[in-house]
């Protein structure tokens, strides 16, 4: 394998591979995704990007770590001071992003899926760190909005924890919604965002009677 090769390749040619391994594998089961179709679409041969990569399973794992790394959020810096503008700027940033990266979050989503034995363990070890870290800057920015209002007295890093897994279920309930046609989040966001406040206002307000489970 020579991935060292290809790194040093003209970034032209090494986005054009890159781009056409992932149209491939976002469409297709990883049995099922052709090297003909990728070699042909971006204009080199099997036995280039064999040369590169050395098998079909080690270009896959580059393709898809190559999309996760883009579809890392970087938290930006928000104006935003109270608790649903915060979660609605970095909810916003995720829903960019499907519409930057689609082919980048289809092939994501294919990988969530994937049951191939032969990519199993390579494939879900980059998922895992790719989830980790996801998980971090979400709890970076939960912690910030849970700062601008005020608890009963619990225990808040459970709290946060808690809702950094509730708000990321329901963000990625629209990105499966709107994997195919991304840019309709746009037209409904302002439908998306009311039904995501409701979600949160479940959590935050509590929804049984007094006494209800004692």
């Amino acid at each position: 394998m020579s991935i060292e090769s290809f790194e040093k390749i003209p970034d032209q040619k090494k986005v054009a591979i890159i781009q056409s391994g992932i149209a491939e594998f976002s469409k297709k089961s990883y049995m099922d995704a052709s090297t003909d179709e990728i070699t042909k679409n971006c204009g080199i041969s099997k036995g280039i990007l064999f040369h590169y990569f050395d098998n079909k399973k080690n270009f896959y794992l580059y393709c898809l770590e190559f999309a996760l790394k883009k579809l890392l959020i970087d938290p930006q810096r928000t104006d935003q001071t109270d608790f649903y503008g915060i979660i609605f700027s970095y909810a916003d940033e995720k829903f960019k992003l499907c519409q930057k990266y689609p082919n980048e979050m289809r092939l994501v989503n294919m990988a969530a899926r994937e049951m191939s034995a032969k990519i199993g363990e390579e494939k879900n070890a980059l998922m895992i760190r790719y989830m980790i870290s996801t998980r971090k800057k979400s709890q970076a920015i939960m912690a910030k909005a849970i700062a601008t209002i005020t608890l009963k007295d619990i225990d808040k890093e459970k709290f946060e924890n808690a809702m950094t897994l509730y708000l990321g279920a329901i963000i990625n309930k629209y990105l499966e919604r709107y994997q195919e046609t991304p840019a309709l989040f746009f037209e409904h966001s302002a439908e998306i965002k009311t039904e995501i406040k409701e979600y949160l206002d479940f959590m935050l307000n509590g929804v049984l009677k007094e006494g209800e489970l004692s």
